[in-house]
Order: structure tokens, then sequence, then C-alpha cells
């Protein structure tokens, strides 16, 4: 039998890709998922409604001593650019790994209407903010830095450090050209999905409005 060619990589939309079989049917009872949600809604309920402070217990404005948390050390001075008000497939806020992995995969569909906004001066996400002495991850590097196979590289320790894992992310960015998708020292201020366009509005505190 010949050897299969590979098929070329033709634009796609996002809404035709899916991660799993859509003629797939589960074989479990609706009372299996009735109970997972229910389980999940009492853990909620656990968090929330039993400390006065309900979700702003996760929030903080960063006031007082703590303004400087809010602070880059990294970026310097913002650099000046236009607004974007235009429309994309696909916009990431964060530009840590989900957001670089996910781009990386839609770049190998050949989807290419993407914006990854992220409130650094570059990618990195955790990576990009957290450079103390002695970080590093808490699982085998194989397993934790992705596209190794992709990029050819094999992490240098079994648990990587913060320098390493943050050069890996730019690694990615530069190899599947993602810094021209990413606007950095940017900060979502609102997304507000509008039900008859069907779209989400984000807008950030440099001007964008995008969708």
């Amino acid at each position: 039998m010949a050897e299969a060619q590979a098929k070329p990589k033709t634009q796609q939309s996002v809404a035709r890709l899916s991660a799993f079989d859509p003629d797939y049917v589960s074989e479990k009872p609706q009372s299996y998922y009735d109970e997972i949600k229910r389980k999940f809604a009492e853990e909620r309920d656990l968090r929330l409604k039993y400390r006065p402070e309900g979700t702003s217990q996760y929030t903080s404005d960063f006031e007082g001593e703590l303004a400087r948390f809010g602070e880059d050390p990294y970026g310097g001075d913002r650099k000046p650019r236009p607004a974007f008000n235009d429309t994309v497939e696909v916009l990431f806020t964060g530009g840590g790994f989900s957001a670089l992995l996910a781009s990386a995969r839609l770049r190998e569909y050949g989807i290419e209407s993407i914006r990854i906004v992220e409130r650094g001066a570059d990618v990195g996400g955790t990576w990009y903010w957290n450079r103390y002495p002695g970080a590093a991850c808490d699982v085998p590097s194989y397993d934790y830095l992705p596209l190794l196979d992709e990029l050819d590289y094999v992490p240098k320790r079994r648990y990587a450090r913060a320098p390493e894992i943050f050069e890996h992310c730019r690694r990615i960015a530069q190899h599947y050209n993602l810094y021209e998708l990413a606007v950095f020292q940017t900060t979502v201020t609102s997304t507000v999905w509008d039900d008859e366009e069907k779209l989400w509005h984000v807008k950030t505190d440099r001007g964008d409005h995008m969708k």
C-alpha cells in the first residue's frame, strides 16, 4: 500500500475544530453528570456562602502598601501604540502557557486571526512575573513544558527552574511567530457578550475595542 501523503494545511474556521469526536455518545447515564454538577455546586457553596466576604475574598484592589504588587518591575515604561478596533477569531487574555499552546495549535491548523492581550511586557504568564530565587516547576519538566518535540528541546533539569521555563515560553512565541499576534503592557478592563452579534466585546486600558 502506498504511503499516505499528509494533507496540505488549509485556512480553517475555529468553529470547525473540535477536540472530541462529534459522533461520540456517552454510555454514562444522565444521573452521573447530574451528581457531578451537584457536587461542584456543593463545593462552591462551601467556598462562598460560609465566608462573609463572598467572592471578594478572591480580589484585591492593590491599594496602599499593596499597590506596588500591581506594578510590572520588568517592563519599563509603556510603549505608545495605536488602539485596536477590530475583530479576530480568537482572543486570549494573558500570554501564559495556555494561550501559547492554544495559539501554536491554531497556527498549525492555518488559523491566523488570533490576538494575545498581556498585561506584562512579554509572554510567559506566571513565569514572566515570578522570578524570585529558587522558583521552579514542581512536576517533571518533561511533562510540564509543552511543545518539546516540536521545538526539539530537552529541559536541562528534571525540575526546570524559572529562567529556563520563561525562556521556553519565549522560544514557543518565536517559533510560532506569536509575538506579531500579541499586545503587551495592556490590561483587559471589560468583556461583554453581545447576543445579537454572537461576539465578545473586549475593552482595555489602552483604548482598544476588540471583538
